[in-house]
């Protein structure tokens, strides 16, 4: 009878349907799901990219059009944000505008990014004099405050797109220089690294197919996380006059051409300031949920 019942037992388990075992990307898109604030401030980052890219072709007027009978309207139906002291549009120039701060900061970032990955690896894998010798330069770079330095260098290149862009991503290596090493110095002693270097494997391949693919994760949450301070950086240069120059729309400027209005026309203000903290809250808390996500130790 036991026999039987045992049987009956294992037949029936038989058809048990197995739970099918979620990818790694499955699993962090899933605890990356968990932190609202983080998809909040997703869909608000492809809002903004989506009203950037189409700006030319959603935006209510063109943003450079100016009407001096209808100067500095307060926000209606027929100007949702108001027009500043020209009569031009608002809501047309902070979606031209934010086409331009985004420009910029993603052109910054991805200069100090693969500064910083060539530079740290170097660092971190040969050690020694080198990494002595790299490490103290990034030190004298890290004492000088960024806003500081990146006057001092937008002012040496001048202002512009590119420019403005490369001063930014200058001041930037540093700190992310730092990143990759640590990143890097817990790596290189792992056992597939040893493997590598036993079979005979160069150094250069072996940073470029095992060390830097490994330094993905903390590299793309520090390059969400400098994109908001790029565009914050990005907002006080163009006020102080050091980067972006008017006409072209930037949030900046926007504020800086509306301080003279602050206490009768707010709205020249509010909007880009608005643009310029959400946009910069926004890839803070982007960069939090991905840290929680790819790190391993947030499992639970």
């Amino acid at each position: 009878m036991t026999q039987v019942s045992t049987r009956k037992i294992s037949v029936q388990s038989e058809f048990v349907p197995q739970k099918k075992r979620q990818s790694q990307f499955q699993l962090k898109a899933h605890r990356f799901a968990r932190n609202k604030a983080a998809v909040i401030a997703l869909c608000f980052i492809v809002l903004l990219v989506f009203c950037a890219i189409f700006a030319d072709y959603i935006s209510p007027y063109d943003y450079a059009a100016q009407d001096l009978a209808n100067k500095l309207q307060f926000p209606s139906w027929r100007h949702p944000f108001g027009t500043d002291n020209f009569g031009r549009d608002i809501l047309s120039r902070i979606m031209r505008g934010g086409r331009i701060s985004l420009l910029v900061s993603a052109c910054a970032v991805s200069i100090s990014a693969v500064a910083a990955v060539i530079i740290g690896s170097i660092a971190g894998f040969y050690g020694g004099t080198v990494d002595n010798v790299i490490m103290r330069v990034t030190d004298i770079f890290m004492s000088i405050p960024g806003m500081l330095f990146a006057m001092t260098v937008s002012a040496a290149l001048g202002t512009g797109i590119m420019k403005t862009a490369i001063a930014l991503g200058v001041c930037s290596i540093a700190p992310l220089v730092r990143q990759i090493r640590s990143s890097i110095l817990l790596l290189k002693d792992q056992e597939f690294i040893e493997a590598s270097k036993a079979f005979g494997v160069s150094n250069a391949k072996i940073i470029m197919k095992h060390i830097i693919p490994n330094t993905l994760a903390p590299l793309i949450v520090q390059i969400s996380l400098r994109l908001g301070d790029t565009i914050m950086a990005i907002s006080g240069l163009s006020f102080l006059g050091l980067g972006i120059q008017p006409p072209t729309p930037e949030w900046g400027n926007m504020v800086s051409a509306g301080k003279e209005y602050l206490t009768t026309f707010w709205p020249m203000v509010l909007f880009p300031g608005l643009s310029i903290m959400l946009s910069m809250l926004s890839f803070n808390l982007l960069g939090d949920g991905l840290r929680d996500a790819l790190d391993p130790r947030m499992k639970r």
